[in-house]
C-alpha cells in the first residue's frame, strides 16, 4: 500500500526511519526463523522433510518478501517530517504499521507452536505359548545416556497372565517375562514437545538392547526361551510427531530352547 502510494504521489510520500527499520527487522527476522529449519534439511540432504515442511514455512517466505519491500521503502522514502502531511494520512501510516506488526506477531506465535511435535514412544510384546515359560527379550534403551527407557515402568498386561522384571544378562539388559498361558504386554508414553532437530535427535538416540548384529535394515537381537513351544511378536516405535517414525519389530518369530538371535526389521519412515 505504501509503495503504491509512493508511486502515485512521490512528493507527498514519507517513510519514518524508525518505523521503517522496525517493520523491516520484524519481517526479516520472522522469515528467517521459519525458513532456517528447512535450509538445515537441505544442508543435510533430507529432501523428504524439505517437501513436508514447505507448507509450514510458506508464511516465512511471505515475511521475507515483506521485509525486502519494507527495506526498499525505507531506502527510497523521504526523510522529511510528517508535519506537512494531512492528518488522516499520518493515522493511516500508524494504523498500517500496527496491523502489520500485530499480524506478524500473531502468525509467528501460532507457527512457533505449530512446529513443535508431540513425541511419543510405544512398546508392545506378544508371547504365544501353552505352558509355563520364562523369556528374556530385548527392551528399549536410551543410548545417549546408556539407560533403560522409563517407558518400561508403565508396562501393562493387556491379555493373559504374566510377571515381568528388568534383569541384567551376559548380553545386556533384558525384560524377563514369566507366563503360562501367553500374554500381551503394552506400554505407551508421551515424551514431551520437541522441535524438528531435537525430535530427530531424540528418535535416533533410542535403540533395542541385546543387539547382536546389524545388516542394512535387518537387525539381530538376542532372546532366551525356556521351551520350544513359544512364538514372539515385538514392536518398538518412536514418533517425533513431525513426520519421522522409527520402528523396530519382529513378527511371529518361533523360539527354540535357550539363547538365540531373532531378526528385527528396522524401518525409518516419513509421513505427512
Amino acid at each position: 500500500m505504501h509503495l503504491n502510494y509512493a508511486g502515485k504521489n512521490p512528493e507527498e510520500f514519507a517513510c519514518p526511519i524508525l518505523s521503517g527499520i522496525a517493520i523491516t527487522a520484524i519481517c526479516l527476522m520472522s522469515g528467517l526463523i521459519f525458513i532456517i529449519p528447512q535450509l538445515l534439511c537441505v544442508f543435510y540432504g533430507d529432501l523428504e522433510s524439505v517437501v513436508y515442511m514447505t507448507i509450514f514455512v510458506t508464511p516465512g517466505y511471505i515475511s521475507l518478501i515483506l521485509g525486502i519491500l519494507s527495506a526498499y521503502a525505507v531506502l527510497n522514502g523521504s526523510r522529511r517530517s510528517l508535519e506537512g502531511l494531512v492528518q488522516w494520512k499520518i493515522r493511516g501510516l500508524q494504523l498500517s504499521t500496527v496491523i502489520l506488526v500485530a499480524g506478524i506477531a500473531v502468525s509467528g506465535i501460532s507457527l512457533s507452536s505449530g512446529i513443535l511435535g508431540d513425541t511419543r514412544m510405544m512398546y508392545e510384546l506378544t508371547i504365544d505359548t501353552s505352558e509355563e515359560t520364562t523369556l528374556f527379550v530385548p527392551l528399549p534403551i536410551d543410548e545417549s545416556n546408556n539407560v533403560i527407557v522409563g517407558l518400561i515402568d508403565g508396562l501393562e498386561v493387556i491379555e493373559g497372565d504374566a510377571v515381568w522384571d528388568i534383569v541384567d544378562t551376559d548380553h545386556g539388559a533384558a525384560l524377563e517375562v514369566r507366563t503360562s498361558t501367553g500374554c500381551v504386554l503394552s506400554a505407551q508414553q508421551k515424551c514431551g514437545k520437541r522441535g524438528w532437530d531435537a525430535g530427530r535427535e531424540w528418535v535416533y538416540s533410542h535403540n533395542i538392547s541385546m543387539l547382536s548384529g546389524v545388516d542394512g535394515a535387518a537387525y539381530e537381537a538376542r532372546a532366551f526361551s525356556s521351551n520350544a513351544n513359544t512364538t514372539l511378536y515385538m514392536r518398538l516405535s518412536m514418533d517425533t510427531g513431525m513426520g519421522v517414525l522409527l520402528r523396530y519389530r519382529c513378527d511371529d518369530t518361533p523360539l527354540s530352547v535357550g539363547w538365540q538371535t531373532v531378526e528385527l526389521e528396522r524401518s525409518d519412515m516419513r509421513y505427512d
